[in-house]
Parts: structure tokens; sequence; C-alpha cells
């Protein structure tokens, strides 16, 4: 089905806060810095603007996770490109982690004065272990089902989101492959990550960059992935139809 996209206060004021300013060159990482993952836990790392090429430049090669007492060699492995200005790649450990220790990633040593844009205000990203590993693969309370969306136009250009609800049972961090296609002859097709923050993921873009390019009002078909931190997947669901938000479906 359908949707005509409409726009509540409370996202309207969370993507237009989203999008006041481009998020800028730099790197960000999943799961988030400063939260608690598992011993077995992967990392996406994302690069943004100018940093995009540096990041794509990783794959085969090693970073390190390093805490007071142990070192872990973490495997670079190719992800997924967007087509406006972000490319993600996989962080996959040789090991597992020491339950109940802070790990920091030492990505300066490859990306020398790259800034991290989801740190917490920290230099370097550092995470702290629970109490063992993460065994058991999502499941699916809530199927994902976009219920807004969000336009706004800026000297910069154009932002534009669809938000996603959903509802995955998961102790760990969560993300989304997205595959966006639309729906009739037009733009060719998308694959990206997506993370889960508070039963939500936003599909879009801001101003400078972002995950999914959009068109005005065009019909799109979204086939979802859910995975935890550990890299385990939830079972397949139906793909979910939309319409991309324009200026006439906002005035609606």
């Amino acid at each position: 089905m359908v949707l005509r996209l409409l726009v509540p206060l409370l996202v309207s004021l969370y993507a237009s806060s989203a999008a006041a300013q481009c998020l800028g060159d730099g790197v960000q990482l999943f799961p988030t810095p400063g939260s608690i993952i598992p011993t077995n836990s992967r990392f996406l790392l994302e690069g943004v603007g100018t940093a995009r090429p540096q990041v794509a430049a990783l794959v085969g090669k090693k970073l390190r996770l390093v805490s007071d007492s142990h070192v872990v060699e973490v495997a670079v492995q190719r992800g997924w490109e967007s087509s406006l200005g972000r490319v993600t790649v996989i962080l996959k450990p040789a090991g597992a982690m020491e339950a109940d220790k802070r790990y920091t990633l030492r990505v300066d040593e490859a990306l020398p004065n790259v800034a991290l844009l989801n740190g917490r205000g920290t230099m370097l990203p550092e995470w702290r272990t629970g109490k063992g590993p993460d065994k058991q693969a999502p499941r699916w309370l809530k199927r994902p089902a976009v219920s807004e969306g969000f336009l706004r136009r800026t000297a910069q250009g154009t932002a534009r989101f669809v938000r996603l609800n959903l509802s995955l049972k998961e102790d760990s961090p969560a993300y989304l492959v997205v595959k966006l296609e639309p729906r009739r002859p037009g733009p060719s097709v998308q694959q990206y990550v997506v993370p889960v923050s508070n039963n939500t993921a936003f599909i879009g873009h801001e101003a400078c960059s972002g995950t999914f390019a959009m068109e005005d009002g065009r019909s799109y078909r979204a086939r979802i992935q859910a995975f935890d931190a550990a890299g385990q997947m939830a079972p397949a669901v139906p793909p979910v139809d939309f319409e991309a938000p324009d200026e006439y479906s906002m005035q609606q």
C-alpha cells in the first residue's frame, strides 16, 4: 500500500534539527561510541564527505581494538556505498573481546586527522563490553512501516527523509540493510545501511549527503534486512512501499 506521508510535530522537530546543517566531513561508527556492546560485536565505519574515499581505501587493511590488557586485530571488509557522498565498511574483529572491558578503536592510526562525528566529544571511539557474546539473532516484534516524511529546502540544498517505525527483540544495537528500488522505471536500485535507534530508522538525505537519494513524490519499495551488532540477521519481512515526500504532500 502506498502511504501518503504526514509530518507530526515531533518528527518535524527531530528531522529539522538533524537537517539544520550538513553533517560535515568525517567518520561515524556503529554501534555508537560510548554504548555497551557484546564481546562478539562487529562494527560499521562510515565515511562522510571528504572522508569517503579514505574509508573506502581501508578495505583489506587492519585496524586495532585496544583495552588496558588486550588487543584485537580488526579486518576491514567491503560494505555499502551511497550515491550521496557516503561509504560504510565492515570491521570484523579476529577474535572475541574480553568481558567488562573498555575498548578503543585506534582509527587514528589509519585515518589521521579525520573527525569523529558521533563520539560524544571523544577524540577516539570507545565502547564498554558486556558480560559476554550475543548468541541470539534479533526477532521482529513489529514489522517496519513508513509512518512519516519530511522535506526541507535550504540554501545548502534539499533535505528529505522518511521515518521507519519498527520493533526488534534484541539485546545489542541493531541496524538495517535497505535495498531501495523505484516502483516504476527510473533511478537505479540503491542499497545502504541504516542504524536503528529507539525503534526508529530514517531513510533519506540531508542537504549535503545521505543514505539514499529520492525524487519528489516517486513511489519506492524498500526491502529490509535487520542485523544485530554481532552480524546475526532477523527473519525476512515483506517489503515496504511508500512515496517520497514532496512539497505537495507536505501541504496536505
